[in-house]
Parts: structure tokens; sequence; C-alpha cells
């Protein structure tokens, strides 16, 4: 009777697993690069136990910290002082802080006016958040605009740009129309040697 190769108690255990399967032995490569199939396409697409996209899998821990082991001066270190110098420069920002440091104001103002005296801390920290809310609505809505406004200028680069080609070809078809009348005035003119026939 001849044994069947595919059953698992005619051969050694992990022996019946088609050659391009791996086997699960720990200490093994899990993948031979240079003799199989699989290693031609590890080789080619990288490793597959590796994830594609990083964000996606939560397993994945990157080379370096741990994203828990990272600490506020970590994160600190990474503002640079001259950024935070030029904040106002950037577009809307200054407008933005202005209608903040207004709203903040009339916000703590009027929460110290109607709650009195006894209400100034309070007050003080109405006034912060007003100005913060305030400035950050100001500023998202100026960057809308602003990429609203980036948005029509290139509709308006792109309408041009189509204005110019259907000047162009109507210029190149005007020029084309009186090459044509002239040759064909050229053709039926009495100079014209051509259109005289002699016999």
């Amino acid at each position: 009777m001849t044994e069947n190769p595919l059953r698992p108690d005619s051969q050694e255990p992990g022996s019946h697993l088609p050659a391009a399967i791996p086997s699960t032995d720990p200490k093994k490569p899990k993948h031979e690069l240079p003799q199989s199939q699989v290693g031609k396409l590890w080789e080619a697409f990288g490793n597959p136990e590796e994830p594609v996209n990083a964000l996606a899998n939560a397993s994945y821990k990157p080379r370096g910290k741990d994203p828990k082991d990272i600490s506020y001066s970590d994160i600190t270190g990474t503002i640079n002082i001259s950024e935070l110098s030029s904040v106002h420069r950037s577009p809307g920002s200054r407008d933005s802080l202005m209608i903040g440091i207004g709203s903040g104001f009339a916000t703590g103002g009027l929460r110290a006016v109607f709650g009195g005296a006894r209400s100034l801390g309070s007050a003080a920290n109405w006034a912060a958040a007003g100005f913060v809310v305030s400035s950050i609505g100001a500023y998202e809505f100026f960057r809308r605009r602003r990429i609203e406004e980036a948005r029509n200028v290139t509709q308006m680069v792109g309408m041009m740009k189509e204005l110019k080609d259907k000047k162009q070809r109507e210029k190149e078809k005007a020029e084309e129309m009186a090459r044509l009348a002239e040759e064909d005035r050229r053709k039926k003119s009495w100079t014209n040697p051509s259109n005289y026939k002699f016999w």
C-alpha cells in the first residue's frame, strides 16, 4: 500500500505543508529569501509582517521611543521660539488676535459688571475663555476665506486661460479666412496668367 503524501500521519509533523508555506518554527526564518517564490516576493515588496500603514495598525511599535514614554519636556522641545515670536506674521492671525482681545475684554468686562466685585476671578476666566474661543473662531474664518479666495483665483486663472485660448483660436481662424479669401481673389484676378487659356 502506498502512503498518501498529504496525510499528516504518514509523514513527520510539519512536512505535510506545501513548500511555499513556511513552517511555524520560531528558530527558522519565516521565508527563505533566494530559494522560494515567497522569498522573491518578500524581496520585491518588503516584509509582509510589517504593516503598510503604521497609523491604521494600533499594535505597530515604531523604532525608537514608545509613544507612552514621551514626556512634556520632549513635546515642548519641539516648539521653536522663533515660530512663536513670529506668529503675528502668519496671514489672518493679527486680525484674529485683535478680535480675540476685543471679545475677551468685552466678555470679562460684562461678567465683572454684572457679577459685582466678588466675581473678578470669574470675570478673568471668562475673559480668557472669550479671548481663546473668539481668536480660534476668527482665525478659522479667515483661513477658510483665504482658501476660498485662492480657489476663486485659480478658477479665474483657468477662465482667463480658456478665454485667451479662445481668442487665439478665433484670431487664427480669422487669419485663415483672410488667407483663403486672398488666395481666392488672386485666383480670380485678371492679372493672374493661369486664368487665361490659349486653346
